[in-house]
């Protein structure tokens, strides 16, 4: 029940009017393939996320930094950067019941506009110059897939075709029956139909405002007929009035569900929140299903997956030589039991038939063994002898062969778990160079080294220090470098994960710290997605790096287990990077 429409995007218009008109851009990030974040500073510092993402298409004032979430810069970013960067926000306007907004800056190169267009899956960012001419686009939109509105540079921008439907605030009870007569399923979709500037959920607000439930029978009486163009009129001049009303409506256990800019009435449970920023953060953003690492989130998971392949064939490859050790002893006894019966070969001869008794074995059945007819008894034994110990040479090596790729294994599995968890393009960047460190990609010369970071320091509800390991070097270093011997060390039992140490100085921990722990634990590691973890816990004491293992991978015992629901309970965390 989500739907940015035209009020809402009316409200943001005199939001980013008071808060950032005059402001200077300071920085142009790509966000996602489609969404683009400006920071601009108007007085103080604002990040004004706009996306075409169909699954969050909108205009947003967020909290947190923006940052860089792809790979190559697009075309629209980079005259994003020429043109807007440095400039000013000099308007903010709507076309009157649609859902566009434009924003037009001025800087060194001249004024440009920015058309949003905020359309579901049809939503678009759009530069032009002071022609009208476009510059790029965030999709383009070639003859072939719209005749009418070609989205290509240096064609003429052509705004969206105007809707067929009645404006509201020409709407009268007889134009309200008409619309209502002609069109078909409830009300409220009815009226969807035939007035311009309606949502499906405004419509759903006005029906119940104007006759007390969602789906009233037609026709309306007289008196309901005139309360629709009532309301109607009301909520579709709040762009001229601002006496907006932003409001969150919540479902089960107060979840947010809907979000609008006037008081949703007919959700029952809602609350006013003081602008429509907090009601689109607190419902939209919290429901954002696109990742905006998205494209070096899938480049990272592709190299590592083929890495964890490449050493899961050269495992299976070491399980079967060393199966051969069966073989080899095989062939052992049958170069004896040639030399045993050589008396009885006759020169020619391809196969013999032995008694297992004269090699050691037990059975009934003879021993058969095949003989290469142009070599002698003795010469058919040395070749097997031979053979045999070639084979016990190279399996003497495998057992280690095997352990070192199953380290070799668990460490890309602790990788493709910090790429999952990392939440800023820093993150990736470090796995990235981690991956280079190991000699699994080429290092890139230009390429600045990553900075891995300090780990995150978070403080229990009593004040205990914990540390959170983000990747492996941090892992080791929280370990055994800052942790003590006498800590309480914490891992996810199974999954890669983070290194969790409290620093108690060898105190006793409180059950709730301990859980607490164990719940950042559970949240940083592998298994963040499911219902309920299990979490080690032991003295640091009792953890070991493992020789010859890449950074951060340990063996411990002594540990006890907690069952945990993986929580991000940072509400009083220090990040280890400020």
């Amino acid at each position: 029940m989500m739907y940015y429409d035209a009020l809402t995007l009316a409200a943001m218009r005199d939001v980013l009017t008071e808060r950032l008109l005059g402001g200077r851009v300071q920085r142009v990030v790509q966000v996602s393939e489609l969404a683009f974040g400006l920071e601009i500073y108007a007085g103080e510092r604002h990040q004004l996320l706009l996306s075409a993402e169909s699954q969050l298409a909108g205009i947003f004032l967020v909290e947190r930094k923006l940052r860089r979430g792809v790979e190559q810069p697009s075309p629209l970013l980079l005259l994003l950067r020429k043109y807007v960067r440095g400039a000013r926000l000099l308007e903010v306007s709507q076309p009157a019941w649609e859902r566009v907004l434009w924003l037009r800056f001025g800087g060194a190169l001249g004024p440009v506009d920015l058309v949003c267009e905020v359309m579901g899956r049809l939503s678009n960012l759009i530069l032009l110059a002071p022609d009208g001419t476009i510059m790029e686009a965030a999709k383009r939109i070639p003859p072939s897939l719209n005749r009418y509105r070609t989205i290509l540079p240096k064609h003429l921008y052509v705004p969206p075709p105007p809707q067929e439907k009645l404006n509201p605030l020409l709407m009268t009870p007889a134009e309200a029956q008409r619309i209502l007569a002609r069109g078909e399923g409830p009300v409220w979709r009815r009226l969807l139909a035939g007035v311009q500037g309606i949502s499906p959920l405004l419509a759903k607000e006005i029906v119940y405002r104007a006759v007390g439930r969602i789906d009233p029978a037609l026709p309306l009486s007289q008196e309901e007929y005139e309360a629709l163009v009532q309301v109607t009129l009301e909520l579709m001049r709040l762009p001229e009035t601002h006496a907006w009303a932003p409001t969150v409506a919540y479902e089960e256990e107060r979840r947010p569900v809907a979000y609008a800019p006037y008081e949703l009435t007919h959700l029952g449970d809602f609350e006013r929140v003081p602008s429509i920023i907090e009601a689109l953060n607190r419902v939209a953003l919290e429901k954002q299903t696109f990742d905006p690492y998205r494209q070096a989130r899938q480049r990272l998971y592709q190299l590592i997956d083929q890495q964890i392949a490449r050493q899961k064939a050269r495992l299976a490859s070491l399980r079967q030589e060393e199966k051969a050790a069966q073989k080899a002893e095989e062939l052992q006894r049958q170069g004896q039991a040639i030399l045993a019966v050589a008396w009885a070969i006759k020169p020619g001869q391809e196969e013999i038939e032995v008694d297992p008794a004269l090699v050691g074995l037990k059975g009934e059945k003879p021993l058969r063994i095949r003989l290469d007819p142009s070599q002698s008894p003795v010469e058919n034994a040395q070749r097997l002898f031979r053979e045999s110990r070639k084979m016990k040479a190279a399996i003497h090596q495998v057992p280690e062969l095997i352990q070192q790729v199953e380290r070799e294994l668990a460490y890309l599995y602790q990788l493709r778990t910090e790429v999952m968890l990392a939440g800023d393009r820093k993150q990736l960047d470090i796995v990235e160079e981690e991956l280079a460190e190991a000699g699994y990609l080429p290092r890139q010369t230009k390429m600045r080294k990553a900075s891995h970071g300090g780990p995150l320091r978070v403080h229990a509800p009593d004040g205990t220090l914990i540390l959170v390991g983000r990747n492996s070097r941090q892992n080791a270093e929280v370990t055994f470098h800052l942790g003590a011997p006498d800590d309480i060390w914490l891992h996810a039992h199974g999954v890669p994960g983070s290194h969790v140490p409290i620093r108690c100085g060898g105190k006793p921990v409180s059950e709730k710290t301990l859980r607490f722990a164990a719940a950042l634990a559970a949240y940083y590691s592998g298994a963040r997605g499911e219902p309920r973890v299990q979490v080690d816990y032991t003295e640091r004491r009792y953890v070991r790096p493992i020789k010859g293992a890449r950074p951060g991978m340990v063996t411990y015992r002594n540990e006890q287990t907690l069952v945990v629901e993986p929580e991000n309970v940072l509400i009083r965390g220090e990040d280890g990077d400020k």
